[in-house]
């Protein structure tokens, strides 16, 4: 008996000593932390996904089985830039996520209603599960992310885009936009107006996003429009004399394959008094239809993409710019570090004109809060532009209140002279990329000792 006590003691004593070396172990050497964070339960992840295609009636091949594989391999010894973005497309992990649930959610609206009730619970708990692993995903990339490459610092710290107008033309989800009020309480984000009935996308939302990340007291107007309404949009434009900058990621407009000649003068009249930013494209091609030099390096064509007519349109409009409608700026999408365009860009080429106005900034994998997840394009450097342009527009109504009837040329100009050499040339990338800080250098007359006045 007094032996079988003494066995039972040393056993509490044995089992109290591994716990102590356990606790000690645990905080001598922790896991890491990306480790910690992003750790993950194969088989829960897997469940969830197989619960979402049984379902939904799923019966082919999807990306996320794929996604979900290489998720589970990750190294996190060797999470950097280069391994997470260029060596495993993670930034684009999120969206086709996405994707995939929204899909499985439209086949399951396919279904009676009876069943769809049935299987509610068990679909929005494996919806919720992948939902996270979406999540954790995205809070990998963002750890390593090197943000807007702007070089913007001071700039964005003494401006934030305080009683500036942005005009957004493009298409919205307006439950998306409800959320966006309530969620950026510092800025102005007024209703849709809507011309027509246009489809509902949340690619305007994301504009919305990416300007006011940048210039977070901004006014927004969100300007939607059908094809067959592009004039009365433009109309509205016209009569808004407020509006400081439109951002216009939707192609122009064309009658019979050709530039609408309405919506060209329209479009004049604005930018007479207005900053217009606009994606260039994301053909993988140059204005004259030629795939890109890095494209033709990889064996690839063009993109094929649904908006390629856009570029013979901006080449018939470029050359009715004159002196007094010198306000139009374009965009070009580099890869994320800068280093090179992206792969879908479209680029001036030898397009003198386009060069002229082609500013270029990385736009390959931009965090937007309204989708929680990456989006790449040049549509997305537009609105990099317009908000910068915001934030000089303020500066410069600033400290120079008395010559206001200047401040579209100044802003214009100090974006296009001071820019930063991109090593590519200007065949890739127009003037080369932004440079916000020497710009607002430039409003505030300290460049190189000179006055803009």
């Amino acid at each position: 008996m007094k032996c079988m006590y003494y066995k039972f003691k040393y056993n509490k004593i044995n089992n109290f000593m591994k716990l102590l070396i356990a606790t000690i172990l645990f905080y001598t050497f922790p896991l890491s932390a990306s480790e910690y964070l992003y750790s993950n339960n194969k088989l829960e992840h897997q469940s969830a996904l197989n619960t979402l295609k049984r379902i939904s009636f799923w019966t082919w091949e999807e990306e996320v089985s794929v996604l979900l594989k290489n998720y589970n391999n990750i190294d996190y010894s060797r999470i950097n830039s280069n391994y997470v973005i260029n060596e495993l497309n993670m930034h684009r992990w999120g969206q086709d996520i996405t994707n995939f649930l929204d899909l499985a959610t439209l086949l399951l609206s396919f279904q009676s209603e009876q069943y769809q009730k049935s299987v509610k619970l068990e679909f929005d708990q494996a919806k919720f599960t992948i939902n996270n692993l979406r999540y954790n995903i995205n809070q990998i990339v963002l750890s390593i992310h090197p943000n807007f490459n702007l070089n913007h610092h001071t700039l964005t710290n003494d401006y934030k885009g305080l009683n500036i107008k942005i005009a957004v033309f493009d298409l919205f989800d307006p439950v998306l936009l409800a959320k966006q009020i309530e969620h950026y309480s510092n800025a102005n984000i007024q209703a849709i107006q809507n011309f027509g009935d246009p489809v509902q996308l949340n690619h305007g939302n994301s504009v919305i996003d990416i300007i006011l990340s940048i210039a977070p007291y901004a006014t927004i107007i969100p300007i939607s429009a059908e094809s067959n309404t592009y004039h009365q949009a433009m109309a509205y434009l016209q009569s808004r004399t407020d509006v400081n900058i439109i951002n216009m990621s939707r192609a122009f407009s064309a009658v019979d394959n050709e530039l609408d000649p309405q919506f060209s003068q329209q479009l004049s009249n604005i930018l007479s008094r207005t900053i217009v930013t606009k994606s260039l494209g994301n053909t993988g091609t140059d204005l004259d239809a030629n795939v890109t030099p890095l494209r033709q390096s990889l064996g690839l064509e063009a993109t094929g993409n649904l908006f390629s007519y856009d570029l013979t349109l901006i080449k018939e409009f470029l050359p009715t710019i004159t002196t007094n409608t010198d306000n139009l700026l374009l965009a070009i999408n580099l890869d994320t570090f800068a280093r090179q365009i992206a792969l879908s860009a479209t680029i001036p080429g030898h397009n003198a004109m386009a060069i002229s106005r082609s500013l270029s900034t990385p736009a390959d994998a931009v965090y937007t809060w309204s989708t929680g997840n990456f989006e790449s394009g040049s549509s997305f450097a537009a609105p990099q532009l317009a908000a910068i342009s915001a934030l000089l527009w303020q500066a410069y109504l600033e400290h120079h209140p008395q010559q206001a009837p200047n401040v579209v040329n100044n802003v214009v100009q100090a974006l296009k002279i001071n820019t930063r050499p991109s090593g590519l040339g200007s065949f890739n990338t127009g003037l080369g990329l932004v440079d916000a800080d020497k710009a607002l250098e430039y409003i505030l007359g300290r460049h190189q000792g000179k006055s803009i006045l």
